[in-house]
């Protein structure tokens, strides 16, 4: 369980990390970000819930830039992301939509964490 947890983190804060990178610093718009980390991700020789992973990783990047400050913080939305992902695989299975709701959930989730520590 533990190997499989740190696994999916990976692949969620890659997907996170170079969205948020390539609409942050490099001036991509957020949608073209996501697609092509999604993009890149699929080629992945992995199995496809990595692939998963990191898609829903690029969504969680999609961030702005106003919400997250440093590298840390994306840490932080992939450790919750990752969390949520690995234990609603089975819940949301056969429904549309869960690779993004598992980015909004936490981004939102880390935005009144972090509201609420400062």
């Amino acid at each position: 369980m533990r190997i499989r947890f740190l696994y999916k983190l990976g692949a969620f804060f890659l997907g996170c990390l170079f969205c948020f990178i390539l609409h942050s610093k490099a001036g991509w718009s957020p949608v073209l970000a996501s697609a092509s980390v999604g993009l890149i991700g699929s080629f992945l020789p992995v199995n496809s819930n990595m692939r998963a992973a990191i898609y829903s990783g690029s969504f969680a990047g999609m961030c702005s830039s106003e919400l997250v400050s440093n590298y840390w913080e994306i840490f932080g939305i992939s450790l919750i992301g990752a969390v949520i992902y690995l234990y609603s695989l089975k819940l949301f299975q056969g429904f549309g939509g869960k690779l993004g709701t598992i980015a909004f959930v936490s981004v939102a989730l880390f935005y009144l964490i972090k509201g609420s520590i400062i």
